[in-house]
Formats: structure tokens, sequence, C-alpha cells
């Protein structure tokens, strides 16, 4: 089921016309819970918990119910056209070596994990991403590799190109194609300008259409679909989805299973290191050794 959180537009088909209340009983826990999800302000009043990069999504937040480790993919169907809708446009810009429309375009959606590995990580939903777009030519063979439009984040500082962990660049076609296709570049901001740098030299790089939250920090993008991890996932909490959901300028889509995003709005974050009970001679609790 497909829930419009705080409003669906008439124009999303796909979104359940009915109120959260009308297909969930227990509408004063969900309906608090999705006012916390789609505005962190009631979650965290004070500003301490915002950053420099994290307006308030201005558009409507909407909830995908579903189970991401074992939908079907009739289910991804929304996330897909999603995906589509912006990396088409990517692609046709950077076909055209047009670097800052490619990098612009970059910013138009992301979508962003809680983890890097897993059915809910990073490197997954890559390569999902990877395959839609290889079964409707917009992106690369299956066996992947460095193609047009692909969006990749550095890894590792990198001096000698004056470029550091974090930084994100699209990969662009340059001049003239030969036999072996097009001449590739990637492109990545350099100030108030662009700088490209050939495929060869980049090394420790990885696509990024999805990337966790923890690097995500500090980015916005116009649109964010966050996908939840089951909920038993330590790391999912009130301050990742904050985090996740405040990277977005206008929209938001929250994708998970309904006790995967109880268990995110339900649960503060744990410093459980054991350090004050170690510093006043206590035997540390279950939560110190397992935090």
């Amino acid at each position: 089921t497909v829930v419009a959180v705080g409003g669906g537009r008439p124009d999303d088909a796909h979104l359940d016309a009915a109120h959260p209340a009308a297909a969930h009983p227990d509408a004063a826990h969900r309906d608090a819970a999705y006012t916390n999800a789609a505005n962190p302000d009631a979650a965290y009043p004070d500003a301490a918990h915002t950053d420099a990069a994290g307006p308030h999504p201005a558009g409507p937040a909407r909830w995908l119910d579903i189970d991401i480790a074992t939908a079907p993919p009739i289910d991804l169907a929304p996330v897909r056209a999603a995906v589509l809708s912006a990396v088409r446009p990517l692609a046709e810009v950077a076909r055209a070596g047009d670097a800052p429309a490619a990098l612009d375009a970059l910013g138009r959606l992301r979508l962003l994990c809680a983890h890097r590995e897993g059915p809910a990580g990073a490197a997954t939903w890559n390569s999902r991403v990877e395959q839609w777009l290889a079964e409707v030519k917009e992106g690369p063979p299956l066996e992947g590799g460095w193609y047009v439009g692909r969006p990749v984040i550095v890894t590792e500082n990198d001096y000698g190109l004056g470029l550091f962990n974090g930084d994100t660049g699209v990969v662009i076609a340059s001049g003239e194609a030969d036999e072996k296709g097009p001449n590739l570049r990637v492109a990545f901001r350099r100030g108030a300008g662009v700088v490209t740098v050939s495929p060869a030299r980049l090394g420790a790089v990885s696509t990024a259409f999805a990337m966790t939250v923890h690097r995500a920090q500090g980015s916005e993008f116009d649109e964010v679909v966050v996908l939840l991890p089951s909920a038993s996932s330590r790391v999912l909490t009130r301050e990742l989805l904050y985090t996740a959901v405040t990277r977005a300028r206008h929209n938001v889509v929250l994708v998970g299973s309904e006790a995967s995003l109880r268990a995110a709005v339900s649960r503060p974050i744990a410093r459980a290191s054991g350090l004050t009970a170690r510093l006043w001679g206590q035997e540390p609790t279950e939560a110190h050794r397992t935090g």
C-alpha cells in the first residue's frame, strides 16, 4: 500500500488517496509518527539538530509501506519510475557533454540508505538502479563499468587531482566517439567552476545513485527516497531519519515497512559507550556491552 503523508498531489496516480487514518485504525499514534517523519520540527524543536545544508522538505512526504528486503519488483515500481524520471534528463545532458548541466541534474534525486551493504544497502540499490537503466537502455551493460550519466562519489582523498572523500561527479561524453564508444570524462565541481578528469585517473570511487545517509550529510537534493532497513537495525534511529529527510529540498519518499518506520520515529540514537559507568566504577549495562 502506498500512503500519501501530509497529502498527496492529485496527479500522483500511484498514491493511495486515503488518509492514513482511514487505512490504519491507530490514527493517533500513526499521525504523530508521520508528523515527526514529515516535519522534523515536531520532533526536534531546537536548532542543534540541524546543519547548514538541511532545509526542511517543503513538499509532501510519501510512504511506501513495503519490506524492501522481500518486496517483489511490482511493489518497487514507484521507486523505479522516480529514478528513471530523474536519470533520463541527466543522461541526455551527459551525452551532450554539458558538464554544468549534468552536475545540476545530479542533484535532482538521490536514494538514501542506512547501510552500505545488505538488502537495504547502498551497494545493493546502486546495482538495482543500474539493472533498471540497462533494461531501458539508458545506462550500462549489465556488467557495469564506466558509462555516460554514471554518478560517482570519491571514497579516498586524491591530493594530486584535488579530489576529496565525499566529492561527487558524473560521467559525461567528451569529443567525438570512436569505434569503442564515446570518449568519457568525469565532471566535478571545483569552487564556482567545473573540472573534468579521465576515468582512468580515478581510483577510489563508487557509483552514487544511492548513498548512505552518513555520506549525504551536508548535501541537498530536490527529492530523496529514503530506503529503511528492517526494524531490528541498530542504526535505524530518529536522528538518522531526520538527517535523511532534511536532505530534500522539496519532496521525500519513505520506503519501508510500518515496523521500520515506527522504529525510526521512536528510537533515539544510542550513545552507549559505557564510559560513564566505567568512570564511576559501575558494571556496564547490556546496552553498553552491545553498543
